[in-house]
């Protein structure tokens, strides 16, 4: 039995730093691939919210040109003039 013991605790203390040595390997490959993908995806949030940011400001301009048609327009001004009487 004590044979048994001491094959035993040779192998743990073979087996227990190895499989302590791949245990770690393993999740800083885990941590390192997810990192990557949450960038990859704050990448995407950002050039999405870029775009729509991008799109918003497009539809502000058109709608500011259209504002300065109509303020400009004479027949707004005379609207002005007789609703000023």
């Amino acid at each position: 039995m004590t044979e048994a013991l001491e094959l035993f605790g040779i192998m743990m203390a073979i087996m227990l730093p190895v499989s302590l040595i791949v245990f770690i390997t393993e999740y800083f490959k885990y941590k390192k691939s997810t990192q990557a993908q949450l960038g990859k995806l704050r990448k995407e949030v950002d050039l999405n919210s870029t775009k729509e940011l991008q799109d918003e400001v497009m539809q502000l301009r058109e709608r500011v040109v259209v504002l300065e048609r109509i303020v400009t327009d004479n027949s707004f001004e005379v609207e002005r003039k007789i609703q000023s009487l």
